[in-house]
């Protein structure tokens, strides 16, 4: 047969896509440790940072997080009182929307809101997040927020100009010709200033995580803490049969406006790690996170 001369599009990404034999794999994962532990956590992520929800991971050692494919996490416990996995999970399957994921543990209620209660970490807003401060630049040298504040590199006052920052260099030091407001409080930041505040070391996103829910073997019951979070019941236009675990994982190819495809697991994440986080000596973070690329 002749060769077809429609045009093909062709994927140049490396990412493999997922296929129902992973989701399968991840729903018997869940299953396996929701059978294992007597407490089942939904913990709400605020300013999700990868490198973040990995260290929160390596401090929970001997506990499961799973954060990713909401919709495969409730099919694995059972969203409903006739498919759950353990009496009073359906609970929990029904109120994973948003932006949350699941912490299966054996360390008591109190431990868990206490460590959380006290756990985050700085990092420097993205584009469409809210300002938390009104930062504006004097005219003159443009200066770093360090202590003491210290000159920009002469390399980058092309960039700042790119930026949109009114800026020459005057003997070796990128200089402002005038004031300039990077953002105002309250204000969206748009992807140039949040470049900008990223060069002045200025950090506005506070990433935690907030336990909402938990469910307790013991009384087979879930209750919510810290304003809670409601269940999300189905549409009687929407409602599917969830016979088949297999089939039924596979329709959430369809929820990517849940969140990013990102399953954390002891198991198998530790020699995915592109840096190693330094828990040892307790809740901390290195030094080499908190700089900006370039000016490490």
């Amino acid at each position: 047969m002749p060769k077809t001369r429609r045009n093909k599009v062709v994927s140049l990404t490396k990412t493999v896509r997922k296929t129902r034999e992973h989701k399968t794999s991840l729903i018997d994962r869940v299953r396996e440790s929701a059978e294992k532990y007597p407490y089942i956590w939904i913990i709400r992520v605020h300013n999700s940072r990868a490198t973040f929800m990995h260290e929160v991971r390596d401090l929970w050692k001997g506990s499961k997080i799973f954060y990713g494919k909401l919709k495969v996490l409730a099919l694995a416990l059972g969203d409903k009182e006739e498919s759950e996995l353990r009496t009073g999970l359906s609970g929990i399957a029904k109120r994973l929307h948003g932006s949350v994921g699941i912490l299966m543990t054996e360390s008591s209620p109190a431990e868990v809101l206490e460590w959380f209660k006290t756990h985050s970490r700085q990092d420097y807003a993205r584009g469409g997040t809210k300002a938390s401060e009104t930062v504006t630049l004097a005219e003159g040298p443009v200066m770093i927020r360090t202590d003491p504040p210290e000159t920009l590199p002469h390399n980058m006052e092309p960039q700042l100009r790119a930026l949109g920052m009114p800026t020459e260099l005057r003997r070796g030091v990128p200089t402002l010709l005038r004031e300039f407001t990077v953002c105002k409080k309250g204000s969206l930041l748009t992807a140039e200033s949040a470049q900008i505040l990223k060069h002045l070391i200025i950090q506005m996103s506070d990433f935690h995580l907030t336990p909402v829910a938990y469910w307790s073997a013991a009384t087979s019951a879930v209750t919510e803490v810290n304003g809670g979070i409601p269940p999300r019941e189905k549409s009687k236009g929407s409602a599917r049969a969830t016979k088949d675990a297999t089939m039924a994982a596979d329709d959430d190819e369809e929820d990517a406006d849940e969140d990013e495809d990102v399953e954390i697991d002891d198991a198998e994440d530790d020699d995915e790690d592109e840096e190693e986080v330094a828990t040892k000596g307790g809740d901390k973070v290195a030094a080499s996170m908190m700089l900006p690329a370039g000016l490490a």
